[in-house]
């Protein structure tokens, strides 16, 4: 399970180029605040984040483009499904998840039990797999001739990742297996990105980070959501459930305040990035211990490299673009980036290109 205090920082994240961030310990560590779906009492949040991070960073609000105005709620929106989907994608296909399926294709203890047709050794084999310390896998259901044999594990998971087991050159089953559950997803993606998440299997709610606060009990894309007193707009992630059937993660973004909805949708998008980059930040206690940690995650949540900097010395990051100006537009890697960046620790600054577009 990617549950936070249960593993590094750094095997949370999916990186959206194509690699996923795992390996060695870091030993980063996110706020332990068990947030609102543990406390069981509703925290709204609000558009306050994106407008500091606007203000933060200096993002230009003048007339020099069109107001962003009732597009600005969707181009935030956009941008927090963007991370959301990138965590989910790490559930799916990570270093972490192949060497659990291979702990599970690899058991030969599973293996020997299916070959002879014990359900009982098949049933021992699961528990033990599910339940080995740092293995991390939530739930494991096998199958054989279409009847299942073992299914050990949490109710609510999400993510199921499925394939053949072998023995000797045939195929003795099959299996589901998941590193991740509902209210873990959940959690990950509030921590991460700041916002209320609600779950919905096949349309219907099934829980929610604002409870005990009443939730729509269906939503759609775009749809206008008022939660205890407060505006938002939902944003839809699809899932999966297991071991089959559909889930949806409603992401709850706060409508942007009049000063966000006055500035250009360039300059809402880059506020959002920035608002998630400096709610990751704030997560990672102490913060100038773990800078690569940071950099790592920022690189993996946007797809664009990151940096931190003390004056013109590189703290954290891969190599610096020939010119790294504190906001605007920067040519890096063959494409444009705009670039946003705070000094959360001075005279420590921290960079981060997100796509220019």
């Amino acid at each position: 399970m990617f549950g936070i205090g249960r593993r590094p920082i750094l095997r949370i994240v999916a990186i959206v180029l194509a690699t996923i961030i795992v390996g060695a310990t870091m030993g980063a560590t996110l706020d332990a605040d068990p947030g609102p779906a543990r406390r069981g009492a509703a925290r709204p949040a609000s558009s306050g984040s994106l407008q500091a991070a606007a203000d933060t960073a200096g993002v230009p609000s003048g007339p020099a483009s069109p107001p962003c105005g009732q597009a600005s709620a969707a181009t935030t929106a956009s941008v927090d499904a963007t991370v959301a989907q990138a965590i989910y994608a790490a559930e799916l296909h990570s270093t972490e998840v192949n060497t659990d399926i291979a702990h599970i294709t690899g058991s030969q203890a599973l293996l020997g039990a299916l070959a002879s047709n014990s359900e009982a050794a098949v049933y021992s084999a699961v528990h033990a797999i599910v339940y080995t310390p740092h293995w991390h896998i939530v739930r494991l259901r096998v199958v054989k001739a279409g009847r299942v044999l073992a299914d050990v594990g949490g109710p609510d998971v999400i993510a199921p990742v499925s394939g053949a087991l072998r023995w000797k050159g045939r195929t003795v089953g099959t299996y589901v297996m998941s590193v991740q559950d509902d209210l873990g997803y959940e959690k990950l993606v509030t921590r991460f990105i700041g916002v209320p998440v609600d779950l919905y299997r096949n349309g219907t709610f099934v829980m929610g980070t604002l409870q005990p606060a009443p939730a729509p009990s269906r939503l759609s894309a775009g749809a206008a959501v008022e939660v205890a007193g407060a505006s938002y707009q939902a944003q839809l992630v699809s899932a999966r459930a297991f071991p089959s059937g559909s889930l949806s993660a409603a992401l709850l973004v706060p409508t942007p305040g009049p000063a966000v909805s006055a500035m250009s949708c360039a300059a809402v998008r880059l506020a959002a990035w920035g608002s998630v980059a400096m709610h990751i930040a704030s997560r990672l206690k102490p913060l100038q211990a773990h800078y690569q940690d940071l950099v790592d995650l920022l690189h993996g949540a946007t797809g664009g490299p990151a940096y931190v900097l003390a004056g013109s010395r590189r703290i954290a990051g891969a190599t610096l673009p020939t010119r790294l100006p504190r906001q605007g537009t920067v040519s890096y890697g063959g494409r444009s980036w705009s670039v946003f960046s705070w000094e959360p620790v001075p005279p420590d600054r921290v960079y981060l290109l997100t796509p220019a577009s």
